[in-house]
């Protein structure tokens, strides 16, 4: 069973059945067939389908190996805009840290705070861009 998998590896049920986490990963059922994988960075990471017992292991794995590039990811994004801010950095090098930052393949999310076709409803959450609707 998917949920025995988890806590064979480390992860605490923090809701019966729904919601479980692993430091400050975390990841939960959404009310389909699908997981949410979520970080501290990042609250919409994957969507992960709710595996079989077959592949319940193998999941877990994936859940894990999301989560970690993730993490890295979000490291290496904060030093590249500690890079680009740096006023006594190399102008070159600066640059180049402002054209990797530039380069983002989005996850896009929804801001239920804000009212549909509204600037901001639909932004991403690893470069904070806008996405136009």
């Amino acid at each position: 069973m998917f949920a025995d998998d988890l806590k064979r590896h480390g992860w605490t049920e923090i809701v019966d059945l729904w919601k479980y986490a692993k430091g400050d990963w975390k990841v939960h059922f959404d009310t389909s067939s699908w997981l949410i994988v979520e970080t501290k960075s990042n609250p919409r990471v994957f969507d992960v389908h709710v595996p079989g017992d077959y592949e319940s292991s193998w999941t877990v794995n994936l859940i894990e190996h999301l989560c970690q590039m993730e993490d890295e990811r979000h490291r290496f994004r904060e030093v590249l805009e500690k890079i680009r801010d740096d006023k006594t950095a190399n102008p070159t090098t600066r640059s180049r840290a402002e054209e990797a930052l530039e380069q983002c393949y989005h996850t896009w999310l929804v801001n239920l705070k804000v009212a549909e076709g509204q600037p901001g409803r639909v932004y991403c959450q690893i470069c904070k861009q806008i996405k136009n609707q």
